[in-house]
């Protein structure tokens, strides 16, 4: 989880304890911590955090809490790490829509989320064959578990041979649990249900909303494809960033 800078007992302190003290502002505020990196932004120290929240999306409010909360806290104790002195860029986002799974804490952060799988070789998930989306049910050193197995959402065509594909999958008797063996798997990801957020999309008329001459204070870092797309901003995530002299 930690991707620590310079190769030193005063940074690896520095770095053990800053990391302790995120995860516990971070869940006091009832969010989960799922990745924390410490690196350099040009001449400045940088901490990046993502966070998570389990009973819903990230917004922006939620960002600034935590930042504000967590430039507090290591504020305070910053005199007994040297590490920290001096300016530093301390960043919290949001994991985005569709984040790429990376290890086994975020697997079970994330348990009971839709998700993309993409494997090696058939694994049973027929009629999906080796990319498809499930629910992320369970996790062990050997196997993820899923349920509610289902096709990737793709445009409408006229060809011949996907209308041939679709109609083999229709006719296949759907699959509903399924384990798979780790090594099979090439990547796991959250997987953004697009129909559902065009809905919701159309059913807020939020267009109006998008003509912003300032700050997007009512954006959710976990923003929807379609206000992402018109305000040009990166797909995974909005940002709160904060500079301290």
């Amino acid at each position: 989880m930690v991707l620590s800078v310079p190769d030193s007992k005063t940074a690896d302190q520095a770095i053990k304890k800053v990391t302790e003290l995120s995860e516990e502002v971070v869940k006091s505020l009832g969010f989960e911590l799922v990745d924390i990196h410490f690196g350099q932004h040009g001449r400045q120290k940088a901490i990046e955090i993502t966070i998570y929240n389990p009973g819903g999306s990230v917004g922006l409010s939620d960002c600034e809490k935590v930042s504000r909360e967590l430039d507090t806290r290591i504020e305070a104790i910053a005199d007994g790490l040297d590490f920290f002195h001096g300016p530093f860029l301390l960043d919290v986002a949001s994991p985005g829509i569709d984040r790429v799974l990376k290890n086994a804490r975020e697997y079970k952060i994330f348990i009971g989320r839709r998700v993309e799988i993409k494997t090696k070789t058939n694994v049973g998930a027929d009629p999906f064959g080796q990319h498809f989306v499930a629910k992320l049910d369970g996790f062990s050193e050997e196997f993820i578990s899923l349920s509610e197995l289902g096709p990737i959402q793709s445009a409408p065509t006229k060809s011949k041979n996907s209308k041939k594909h679709a109609a083999n999958k229709n006719a296949a008797p759907p699959v509903k649990e399924l384990k798979v063996p780790l090594k099979q798997v090439i990547q796991i990801r959250l997987y953004p249900d697009l129909q559902k957020k065009f809905k919701e999309i159309s059913s807020k008329d939020i267009d109006a909303d998008l003509e912003l001459d300032g700050e997007p204070d009512e954006l959710s870092c976990e923003a929807d494809a379609k206000a992402n797309a018109q305000l040009n901003t990166k797909k995974q995530k909005n940002k709160v960033e904060v500079e301290r002299d």
